[in-house]
Protein backbone atom coordinates (compact mmCIF):
# COMPACT_ATOMS: atom_id res chain seq x y z
CA UNK A 1 0.00 0.00 0.00
CA UNK A 2 1.65 3.24 -1.07
CA UNK A 3 2.05 6.15 1.31
CA UNK A 4 -0.13 9.08 0.35
CA UNK A 5 2.19 12.06 -0.22
CA UNK A 6 5.03 10.04 -1.77
CA UNK A 7 3.02 7.46 -3.69
CA UNK A 8 5.57 4.83 -2.74
CA UNK A 9 5.85 2.24 -0.02
CA UNK A 10 9.50 2.77 0.85
CA UNK A 11 10.54 5.63 3.12
CA UNK A 12 12.88 8.14 1.55
CA UNK A 13 15.61 9.39 3.86
CA UNK A 14 18.21 10.47 1.29
CA UNK A 15 16.52 13.78 0.42
CA UNK A 16 15.61 14.71 3.97
CA UNK A 17 16.96 18.13 4.98
CA UNK A 18 18.29 18.76 8.49
CA UNK A 19 15.76 20.45 10.72
CA UNK A 20 16.12 24.21 11.12
CA UNK A 21 14.59 26.54 13.63
CA UNK A 22 11.76 28.72 12.48
CA UNK A 23 12.13 32.50 12.35
CA UNK A 24 10.21 33.13 15.58
CA UNK A 25 12.41 30.79 17.60
CA UNK A 26 15.55 32.42 16.20
CA UNK A 27 14.25 35.91 17.00
CA UNK A 28 13.28 34.98 20.56
CA UNK A 29 16.64 33.30 21.15
CA UNK A 30 18.56 36.26 19.72
CA UNK A 31 16.61 38.87 21.67
CA UNK A 32 16.89 36.89 24.88
CA UNK A 33 20.64 36.46 24.40
CA UNK A 34 21.03 40.18 23.71
CA UNK A 35 19.10 41.31 26.77
CA UNK A 36 20.63 38.74 29.13
CA UNK A 37 24.20 39.43 28.06
CA UNK A 38 23.71 43.21 28.22
CA UNK A 39 22.21 43.15 31.70
CA UNK A 40 24.70 40.68 33.15
CA UNK A 41 27.63 42.56 31.57
CA UNK A 42 26.40 45.78 33.15
CA UNK A 43 25.95 44.23 36.60
CA UNK A 44 29.36 42.54 36.46
CA UNK A 45 31.03 45.76 35.32
CA UNK A 46 29.47 48.06 37.89
CA UNK A 47 29.35 46.21 41.21
CA UNK A 48 33.06 46.58 42.15
CA UNK A 49 32.76 50.35 42.05
CA UNK A 50 29.99 50.18 44.65
CA UNK A 51 31.72 47.61 46.84
CA UNK A 52 35.27 48.97 46.78
CA UNK A 53 35.64 52.30 48.47
CA UNK A 54 38.40 54.87 47.94
CA UNK A 55 38.49 54.55 44.16
CA UNK A 56 40.11 57.99 44.12
CA UNK A 57 43.32 56.08 44.86
CA UNK A 58 45.08 54.73 41.78
CA UNK A 59 45.61 51.21 43.14
CA UNK A 60 41.96 50.87 44.16
CA UNK A 61 40.78 52.14 40.76
CA UNK A 62 42.97 49.62 38.92
CA UNK A 63 41.78 46.84 41.23
CA UNK A 64 38.12 47.78 40.70
CA UNK A 65 38.59 47.90 36.91
CA UNK A 66 40.35 44.50 36.93
CA UNK A 67 37.69 42.90 39.13
CA UNK A 68 34.97 44.38 36.93
CA UNK A 69 36.38 43.69 33.48
CA UNK A 70 37.61 40.12 33.98
CA UNK A 71 34.22 38.43 34.61
CA UNK A 72 32.56 40.82 32.19
CA UNK A 73 34.97 39.80 29.41
CA UNK A 74 34.55 36.12 30.24
CA UNK A 75 30.78 36.51 30.00
CA UNK A 76 31.17 38.45 26.76
CA UNK A 77 33.35 35.71 25.30
CA UNK A 78 30.84 33.06 26.32
CA UNK A 79 27.87 35.04 24.98
CA UNK A 80 29.65 35.78 21.72
CA UNK A 81 30.61 32.17 21.08
CA UNK A 82 27.29 30.74 22.25
CA UNK A 83 24.77 33.23 20.80
CA UNK A 84 26.82 34.69 17.94
CA UNK A 85 26.13 38.24 16.83
CA UNK A 86 23.22 38.75 19.24
CA UNK A 87 25.39 37.82 22.25
CA UNK A 88 28.25 40.02 20.99
CA UNK A 89 25.94 43.00 20.52
CA UNK A 90 24.46 42.48 23.98
CA UNK A 91 27.97 42.37 25.45
CA UNK A 92 28.85 45.59 23.63
CA UNK A 93 25.64 47.26 24.78
CA UNK A 94 26.35 46.34 28.39
CA UNK A 95 29.96 47.49 28.00
CA UNK A 96 28.82 50.86 26.64
CA UNK A 97 26.51 51.27 29.63
CA UNK A 98 29.45 50.45 31.93
CA UNK A 99 31.55 52.99 30.02
CA UNK A 100 28.94 55.69 30.65
CA UNK A 101 28.77 54.69 34.31
CA UNK A 102 32.58 54.92 34.56
CA UNK A 103 32.61 58.32 32.88
CA UNK A 104 30.07 59.68 35.36
CA UNK A 105 31.74 58.02 38.35
CA UNK A 106 35.19 59.32 37.45
CA UNK A 107 33.79 62.80 36.81
CA UNK A 108 32.22 62.64 40.25
CA UNK A 109 35.57 61.73 41.78
CA UNK A 110 37.25 64.60 39.92
CA UNK A 111 35.09 67.04 41.88
CA UNK A 112 37.64 66.55 44.67
CA UNK A 113 40.05 68.78 42.77
CA UNK A 114 37.83 71.81 43.29
CA UNK A 115 36.71 71.22 46.88
CA UNK A 116 38.54 70.74 50.15
CA UNK A 117 35.87 68.38 51.48
CA UNK A 118 36.50 65.64 48.90
CA UNK A 119 39.69 63.61 48.54
CA UNK A 120 41.80 64.48 45.50
CA UNK A 121 42.21 61.63 42.98
CA UNK A 122 45.74 60.31 42.42
CA UNK A 123 45.31 59.96 38.66
CA UNK A 124 45.22 62.71 36.03
CA UNK A 125 42.01 64.29 34.84
CA UNK A 126 42.43 62.87 31.33
CA UNK A 127 41.72 59.39 32.70
CA UNK A 128 38.08 60.43 33.13
CA UNK A 129 37.44 59.75 29.45
CA UNK A 130 40.37 57.43 28.67
CA UNK A 131 39.26 54.60 30.97
CA UNK A 132 35.67 54.37 29.61
CA UNK A 133 36.83 54.64 26.00
CA UNK A 134 39.48 51.97 26.61
CA UNK A 135 36.87 49.76 28.26
CA UNK A 136 34.56 49.95 25.25
CA UNK A 137 37.39 49.51 22.71
CA UNK A 138 38.67 46.38 24.46
CA UNK A 139 35.11 45.04 24.55
CA UNK A 140 34.72 45.68 20.81
CA UNK A 141 38.03 43.95 20.09
CA UNK A 142 37.03 40.99 22.27
CA UNK A 143 33.68 40.60 20.53
CA UNK A 144 35.14 40.93 17.03
CA UNK A 145 37.92 38.47 17.78
CA UNK A 146 35.55 35.84 19.17
CA UNK A 147 32.70 36.10 16.67
CA UNK A 148 32.29 32.95 14.59
CA UNK A 149 33.85 33.38 11.15
CA UNK A 150 30.61 32.60 9.30
CA UNK A 151 29.21 35.86 10.71
CA UNK A 152 31.42 37.81 8.32
CA UNK A 153 30.49 35.79 5.21
CA UNK A 154 27.66 36.41 2.77
CA UNK A 155 26.66 32.75 2.70
CA UNK A 156 24.58 32.99 5.84
CA UNK A 157 24.59 30.91 8.96
CA UNK A 158 25.25 27.20 8.52
CA UNK A 159 22.63 24.78 9.75
CA UNK A 160 22.65 24.18 13.46
CA UNK A 161 24.04 20.87 14.64
CA UNK A 162 21.77 18.82 16.86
Amino acid sequence: MPFEPLQTDEPQTANRKPPTDDMDAQMIAGCSAFVASALITYVLGVWPFFVLSNTHLLARLILACAIAFTPSAILGAFATRRAGLAGACGFLGGSMAVGIFLLLRLKQLQLGRSSRDFPVPEYPESWVWMIPVGWVLVAIATALFLLPKHTFSDDGEPTRRR
